[in-house]
């Protein structure tokens, strides 16, 4: 029994335990069932989240992207992050293309400092968005107009993330208000400039425009004196019909425009109360709907036509002063009745036919005899009365002093019933102006300045030529011919000196030509020869070389002794063509190789010469397109100091990457045809560009040196405009160094030392090129204020197998340190031409062992990491 009751006890504690786990098990599965409810809850939620928040960005993306205004994403420094399609549609360029550029570059540059001004205060806090309307540049080049706002985004630290920057096109708007301007400005002028007072009223009176005339007409000082109500212009005018009676207020112009009335070219006196002063108006009023909308506008127009009115009541009593004023004028002067009787003739016929008036009045012409010069013309007056309208006629007449040139002009006098009374023939001897005429058609055809023939008349008397050489199967040479160096004879010493030097050269070669030779004068320093009657190339070979020995003698210019030479083309008919233009040109192209072979030298037209002239004008269109595409890039290559090896400046080196075309002949074809100016401008433009860049990216200041061609450097304001391009970029003078070619500095001496004394005094750096490759001479090169040489890497190249180029690289070295000079070699490629060189004093190093040309985005990171002094080179 006790085994029982233990095993009933063990039964019951086993029971209870498995009751306690069940309601522990109840309790389990009903909190799984809530955590597995809660867990469905939040699932679903992240699920809503989720796709409220794909539905916010499909919102976002669809704003950001369809947008109908530009919408962008900036970095602090101002380069695209993101654009929408709107933007890149405005300014012309793909997604691609404008997140690789940044707004400065798309900014107008007269509305880029006020951009980057509110740019500096938005991050520096100061305010927390700016809008302002600004001149985007497009791709084409074109000029957008668009309304920026710009705001910053932080991140949670406070510092600048991303600019937000919204752009509304307002080009449109702002052409039409400038158009609107222009067009009411147009308007203001025409009104001011009409003799006739003009007065614009509103539909309420209200004066809304009056012009000077109008002003000085009422005697009124300013618009806002004047009144369009009628009761106050009566206060201060009185107005008369001509016949002295007084017009009611009501009957006023001004008062029936402002009932909506016309009024047509109405005559009346005004008088200004309390003044004895009154003239006579011819008044006109028109009503013209607003274009606005606003009603209708009145158009007040007056005239004083005191004087006409005055003339037209003197002309009824004036005949007589009229016949008068006959007697008194250089022409002849007749009038005839219906039947040709002489009824006037003034003191001019009777001087002319050398007849008294009793022997000519009263008389038809025909009747007289000996027949007088009057006589010549009758037809015309039989023609005016026949046709009762005006008659003229030009008149040629042998006399002893040559041909006499008449022009006759009959006129009838009409009565009221419109028949002929009389007719008025005046005679006008116009042989002097027919002569200045033909002076004037002969200085046409020559050039004022050295009296030759010109182009017009080259044309004319050519086809001539060619005419009767193809009858007498002759050749023709024609010789282009152009002065070489005479643009700095311009540049230096004035129009003046070159204008003398050019009618020198017409002479001589005036003096030297054959009798059936003649010399043209294109323009400029430019002048054609034509050689007929020439039997082979030997004998214009010959003309050719004794032209060029006459021309390179010494001009004498006042005090002035002036030299130059010339390059001369060559072409034959029929040869190489049988037209003048044809034969122009060919001329012309021979002559620009034989100025690339040297200058002072000649050459015959060849089709091979041909093709190189193509080839030179293709690639000289290819740059100025490069110019206007932006397809130039710089590049930059570092000097550094020897000892040190730390940066000292860079040199701004031309690349053409899109078209392959190496910097040797691009510069070469750029000079030859003038394109020099227009890329040496490029350059400077975008060193001082470049300059600005390094420095906001905190480099410290690295002058940066330009090359300058000669014909920059030889212009008159070559300082002028340097000076301004540092200040236009708001950069040091002393960041932009300038480096010139021994030939650019020594065509002038004198005329260089004025010019680098300039650039030194502004700050500027001057060093001279390619040293040792020219023909300067000691005593020119210790009066030049320079403060560098670069010896040339043509002997740097050479200085390990070559005795002689380290013989001439120790001797520059030592004369630029006599010269306190600083000495730069070039073209550096190994260790040790840079050891030999640092032995010997040379100052500078520059070359593919310092470090090859690199872009101006990549030169900030390779200055940071070679910034530091140590033996290493890159």
């Amino acid at each position: 029994m006790h085994l029982s009751t233990d095993g009933s006890l063990e039964a019951e504690a086993l029971r209870q335990r498995l009751a306690i786990l069940e309601v522990e098990l109840q309790q389990k599965s009903e909190e799984l069932a809530k955590a597995q409810l809660a867990l469905s809850q939040t699932a679903e939620h992240q699920r809503n989240v989720q796709a409220e928040l794909d539905g916010f960005r499909f919102d976002y993306r669809t704003t950001f992207d369809l947008a109908a205004i530009g919408i962008a994403h900036l970095t602090p420094e101002g380069k695209w992050l993101r654009v929408n399609q709107f933007l890149c549609d405005m300014l012309g360029y793909s997604q691609d293309e404008l997140v690789h550029k940044n707004f400065q570059e798309l900014t107008h540059p007269d509305d880029l400092s006020a951009d980057l001004d509110q740019v500096a205060d938005l991050l520096a806090g100061k305010i927390n968005f700016y809008a302002m309307e600004k001149r985007y540049l497009h791709r084409s080049g074109a000029i957008v107009w668009g309304h920026l706002t710009v705001s910053l985004v932080r991140n949670a630290a406070g510092k600048p993330s991303y600019f937000i920057a919204v752009v509304k096109n307002i080009d449109l708007r702002i052409r039409a208000r400038i158009a609107m301007e222009r067009s009411r400005a147009r308007l203001k002028a025409v009104l001011n400039s009409l003799f006739e007072g003009v007065i614009v009223f509103s539909s309420t009176g209200n004066v809304l425009e009056i012009n000077p005339a109008a002003l000085e007409l009422l005697g009124y000082s300013g618009i806002t004196a004047v009144s369009g109500e009628p009761h106050k212009l009566h206060e201060a005018f009185e107005v008369f019909e001509l016949n002295g009676e007084q017009v009611p207020v009501e009957q006023w112009p001004v008062s029936r425009l402002l009932k909506g009335e016309s009024v047509a070219a109405r005559e009346f006196i005004i008088r200004r109360r309390g003044t004895r002063d009154a003239w006579v108006g011819s008044f006109s009023a028109t009503v013209v709907d607003d274009i606005k909308g606003e009603g209708w506008l009145g158009v007040l127009t007056v005239r004083n036509i005191t004087q006409r009115h005055l003339a037209e009541t003197g002309l009824r009593v004036s005949e007589e002063r009229l016949r008068m004023a006959f007697d008194h004028i250089p022409d002849m002067v007749v009038i005839y009745d219906t039947a040709l009787r002489i009824q006037y003739v003034n003191l001019a016929t009777l001087h002319h036919t050398g007849m008294d008036a009793s022997a000519l009045l009263g008389q038809v012409v025909t009747d007289i005899h000996p027949a007088p010069s009057i006589a010549m013309w009758t037809p015309l007056v039989h023609a005016a009365v026949a046709a009762s309208s005006t008659q003229t006629g030009d008149i040629d007449v042998p006399s002893g002093g040559g041909m006499r040139n008449f022009g006759v002009t009959c006129v009838p006098i009409c009565e009221p019933s419109g028949g002929v009374r009389e007719v008025l023939a005046i005679c006008h001897d116009y042989t002097e102006r027919r002569q200045a005429e033909e002076k004037i058609r002969l200085a046409a055809l020559h050039d004022p300045l050295t009296g030759l023939p010109n182009r017009t008349l080259l044309f004319e008397y050519a086809r001539h030529i060619f005419a009767a050489a193809k009858r007498s199967r002759h050749g023709v040479c024609m010789m282009f011919i152009d002065l070489d160096q005479f643009k700095p004879i311009n540049d230096i010493h004035g129009h003046e000196a070159g204008d003398a030097v050019l009618r020198q050269v017409a002479a001589r070669m005036q003096e030297c030509m054959r009798g059936d030779d003649t010399i043209f004068r294109l323009g400029g320093d430019e002048f054609l020869v034509l050689l007929p009657n020439c039997a082979n190339d030997a004998d214009c070979e010959h003309v050719a070389r004794h032209l060029m020995q006459i021309l390179c003698q010494p001009y004498e210019v006042g005090s002035l002794e002036l030299t130059l030479s010339c390059s001369i083309g060559l072409s034959m008919y029929p040869r190489d063509g049988s037209d003048v233009d044809t034969l122009i040109n060919c001329a012309d192209a021979a002559m620009y190789m034989a100025k690339e072979t040297g200058r002072n030298n000649f050459k015959f037209y060849t089709p091979a010469l041909a093709e190189r002239v193509v080839t030179q004008s293709i690639i000289a269109e290819r740059i100025k397109q490069a110019l206007g595409r932006d397809e130039f890039h710089l590049h930059y290559q570092p000097l550094v100091d020897m000892q040190t090896n730390r940066v000292v400046s860079v040199e701004a080196l031309l690349r053409w990457p899109r078209h392959g075309t190496g910097p040797d002949r691009f510069i070469q074809v750029a000079e030859a045809t003038g394109l020099i100016g227009r890329i040496g401008e490029w350059v400077l433009s975008a060193a001082c560009r470049q300059q600005s860049d390094w420095q906001a990216q905190g480099l410290p200041v690295i002058p940066i040196a330009v090359n300058v061609s000669a014909s920059e450097f030889r212009k008159k304001n070559f300082v002028d405009y340097l000076e301004s391009m540092i200040e236009r970029h708001r950069i040091n003078p002393s960041s932009i160094q300038i480096e010139l070619t021994e030939t650019a500095v020594m065509q002038d001496i004198d005329h260089a030392i004025s010019i680098l004394d300039s650039l030194r005094n502004k700050g500027l750096k001057v060093a001279l090129d390619d040293f040792g490759t020219g023909y300067s001479s000691l005593n020119y090169l210790s009066r030049l204020p320079l403060d560098k040489i670069k010896v040339d890497k043509s002997f740097v190249h050479r200085l390990e197998d070559d005795t002689a180029s380290r013989a001439i690289t120790e001797a520059i070295i030592a004369l630029g340190r006599t010269l306190n000079l600083e000495i730069v070699a070039e073209g550096i490629e190994s260790a040790p031409v840079m050891d030999y060189l640092r032995r010997h004093g040379c100052h500078q190093a520059q070359g593919f062992f310092v470090c090859r040309p690199i872009l101006g985005s990549d030169f900030a990171s390779w200055y940071r990491d070679h910034d530091n002094p140590g033996p290493s080179y890159h």
